[in-house]
């Protein structure tokens, strides 16, 4: 008889299928990677992972929810810790772009980009696209509401536009930026000039961008 273990102890296994998991995907991609990447990667026996997920595609949406628990705790440290929610903005903006300088290779980011455009006539994965832009969008747009309920900004549009704008603009420049290199892409000027333009929408007190 196999012995019991807690829950405390099948959350860190989970844990650690995930964490492998992101490994064997910033380093392969989506399709490249196998279950039995990720399973070497592990170093657990394949039982061990079936009790949890039976399929790479199953791994690689928890890993999903897993990045968002993780950047919502990071959001709200983030706002927790500065006066100023520019400052946040800027902050998240600068790992945005320390990310893609380091190119496609190793980053969790380029196998999201691929399992969601690869899938894009994929009925399931094109809804839970939508649904995780959506719930980006009303994250950002409740980042800007902080921003104004402290006094900060006076957004020349609607939050909820302004989220979407940031969205499309933030998108884009990660899209190239992955398919042609960052130097190409010319990153680093592209999140600037999206930080001034998002300075000029919301016209905070200060003005960060342009120091």
């Amino acid at each position: 008889m196999s012995p019991k273990i807690s829950e405390q102890q099948k959350e860190e296994r989970r844990k650690k299928i995930l964490d492998a998991a992101k490994l064997v995907f910033a380093a392969k991609g989506y399709e490249a990677a196998t279950f039995k990447d990720i399973l070497d990667e592990t170093g657990m026996s394949r039982g061990w992972i079936y009790l949890y997920f039976q399929t790479k595609e199953e791994i690689f949406e928890a890993l999903l929810d897993q990045q968002d628990h993780e950047y919502e705790d990071h959001l709200a440290a983030l706002v927790s810790g500065h006066p100023l929610i520019w400052d946040v903005i800027r902050r998240l903006t600068e790992d945005q772009q320390a990310d893609l300088l380091r190119g496609p290779d190793g980053i969790f980011l380029s196998a999201f980009y691929e399992y969601f455009q690869g899938g894009a006539r994929n009925e399931r994965r094109r809804r839970l696209l939508l649904d995780r832009y959506e719930r980006g969008i009303t994250r950002y747009a409740a980042l800007l509401q902080t921003g104004v309920e402290r006094g900060e900004f006076r957004p020349l549009l609607p939050l909820a536009q302004l989220a979407r704008i940031a969205a499309s603009y933030s998108e884009g420049i990660m899209t190239h930026s992955l398919a042609v290199g960052p130097e190409l892409a010319q990153t680093e000027f592209q999140m600037q000039a999206l930080l001034e333009y998002l300075e000029h929408l919301l016209k905070p007190e200060a003005s960060p961008a342009s120091e």
